[in-house]
């Protein structure tokens, strides 16, 4: 079964959450924004993974770390994402 996450990246950690296609809802799990923990958070994810993240702040890098670790990275306009949170 396919699982989801999405990245809400702050200053100085990052909360991760998922979903699977049944709609069952993963733990969030806070990864401080230090790359070799980041990386290790990655590493433990099925390959592959399709990560969404916010444009916002200091975001470019945690890309490349996602896709360095063979995941798929997919970027949500924040305003919009926003706004369609209503």
């Amino acid at each position: 079964m396919k699982s989801f996450l999405g990245c809400d990246a702050h200053k100085k950690y990052s909360v991760f959450a998922s979903i699977n296609e049944a709609g069952q809802k993963g733990a969030h799990v806070r990864v401080e924004n230090n790359r070799v923990l980041f990386r290790r958070f990655l590493s433990m994810l099925p390959s592959r993974s399709v990560i969404a993240l916010e444009t916002m702040g200091k975001w470019s890098w945690m890309v490349g770390e996602i896709e360095k670790a063979g995941h798929v990275p997919r970027l949500a306009h924040a305003a919009k994402a926003k706004l369609m949170m209503g």
